[in-house]
This record gives C-alpha cells, sequence and structure tokens, in this order.
C-alpha cells in the first residue's frame, strides 16, 4: 500500500517540477520577445533619428549581433520612451469623462 502512494505522490511530484519548468520557459520566451526585441525595433529608429544616423551603427535586422553596450543602450531608449509618453498622457485618460 505505501508504494502506490509513493508511485503516486512521485509521480505528482514529477508533474509539479514540469509545470514550474514550463512556467520558468513562459517566462524567459516572454522577456526574450518583449522587452528585447520589441525595445530594439521601437529604439533603433528613435536613437538613429536622435543621433542623425550615427548610433546604432547595427542595422535594425541586426540586433542580435550589436555589442552588450549598443543593445542595452537601444533598449533602455525602446523602453523609456514609451513609458515616458505613457506617463506624461496618464492625466489626460479621463479628460473629457462625465
Amino acid at each position: 500500500m505505501e508504494e502506490i502512494g509513493a508511485g503516486i505522490f512521485g509521480w505528482l511530484l514529477k508533474l509539479l517540477g514540469l509545470a514550474a519548468r514550463s512556467m520558468v520557459w513562459l517566462v524567459v520566451a516572454a522577456w526574450e520577445y518583449l522587452i528585447v526585441n520589441l525595445a530594439w525595433y521601437f529604439g533603433w529608429p528613435i536613437c538613429r533619428a536622435l543621433s542623425i544616423g550615427h548610433f546604432p551603427k547595427t542595422e535594425i535586422g541586426n540586433g542580435d549581433n550589436a555589442s552588450l553596450t549598443e543593445a542595452i543602450l537601444v533598449c533602455l531608449v525602446g523602453l523609456a520612451v514609451p513609458f515616458t509618453i505613457a506617463v506624461l498622457l496618464a492625466p489626460w485618460e479621463n479628460f473629457g469623462a462625465s
């Protein structure tokens, strides 16, 4: 009888482990796509416009080949600009609402 309980308990632990690993994979995949890729594609044209075409040196489609410093700066701009716009527009959210 104890062997059956141990087998069920072991099966439950394996299932919980699989669920935990799946959640970690989803978080990492979401981070990779949302933060890194979207921030790069949003920050690249802003940096390029502000630097009059001099920064970043890496083309927009080659974000994986960018140096670490270049990638961090472009991604920070890509995250900071929409956040700043959202903060500045927040007071106007209910403008005109009764």
